[in-house]
């Protein structure tokens, strides 16, 4: 089913994007507020194009519902963002900003009447208990993720990516793929740019812009994340938003693999220092919340 595949590359695009953007926030760009506007600059441009070109129809419900889930996408790579830049291993957090396909379930019972069996119980219970390991178990090395600003942020941010998947699969109906991705840029990419206005980055903007390797490790994180993103709106547009939704929230697992290929730990692995402790919680963590997801769509 092409859903399916299109799931998959969606769920590499973002595990892509989370490893690349943590080494650019750690070398080469001081803060997410700044990250978010670079890479604002040509979402705003691609966004004013596709529009040009394939413009919806302004009057129509779905535009309303795509320019909300543009405040919820910056809400999203905001608060995703904080907690990158703050957390040393980011295989600590994406467990739990991964979780969001619980709350795509929740909202899918609360809003569109769908019966929670006792299977999708248990799978909550899992996604709820793999969550927990990946933030607090002492047998992870490092600093564990605690009830602090960092938690907040990602837990902030899976809710926002619940309601974003939510709304893209509403709009779905009416718009089409490019439309979609487009409406939600427009709002999303000047929120940032605000943002980065009134927080007064420029300079560190300008210096961004004038570094060619800054530019360049942006530009790889965005090219991933173009991936995801068309890919992830397809599969919700041609599958059951549940089921892709549980295949994009893999990212845990596919992490995993790559630390594993690495043989370092993700936080370590960019920094070039081995890491072996906790591997076996790490995976345990992921695979309940891969487990869990997986059955919730079943």
């Amino acid at each position: 089913m092409d859903w399916v595949l299109l799931s998959l590359i969606s769920a590499v695009g973002f595990t892509a994007m989370t490893i690349v953007q943590k080494r650019t926030l750690e070398r080469h760009v001081n803060g997410a507020v700044v990250f978010n506007a670079v890479a604002a600059l040509p979402q705003l441009g691609g966004a004013v194009v596709i529009l040009a070109l394939s413009p919806p129809d302004w009057s129509s419900a779905a535009v309303a519902i795509m320019l909300a889930a543009g405040v919820a996408q910056a809400t999203v790579w905001l608060l995703q963002g904080y907690a990158i830049n703050r957390e040393k291993d980011i295989s600590r957090i994406v467990p739990v900003l991964d979780s969001h396909p619980l709350l795509v379930l929740i909202i899918a019972i609360v809003a569109l009447g769908e019966v929670l069996t006792p299977i999708k119980w248990i799978a909550v219970l899992m996604v709820i208990a793999g969550a927990i390991i990946a933030s607090w178990h002492q047998a992870l090395p490092g600093e564990r993720v605690r009830l602090n600003r960092s938690l907040f942020a990602v837990l902030g941010a899976a809710v926002a990516m619940a309601v974003v998947t939510v709304l893209f699969k509403i709009a779905s109906a009416e718009l089409s793929i490019v439309q979609m991705v487009g409406l939600a840029w427009v709002v999303s990419a000047p929120i940032h740019l605000i943002i980065a206005r009134v927080t007064h980055v420029g300079h560190e903007m300008r210096r961004v812009l004038g570094s060619g390797r800054a530019l360049r490790m942006v530009s790889v994180t965005q090219v991933a994340f173009v991936v995801a993103i068309f890919s992830g709106v397809a599969a919700l547009s041609l599958g059951p938003v549940s089921l892709a939704t549980a295949i994009m929230g893999t990212r845990p697992v596919m992490l995993l693999l790559w630390v594993v290929i690495s043989g370092l730990s993700v936080g370590n692995a960019l920094r070039g220092r081995p890491e072996q402790g906790g591997m076996g919680i790490k995976w345990a963590s992921a695979s309940l919340v891969t487990v869990g997801v997986g059955v919730m769509a079943f």
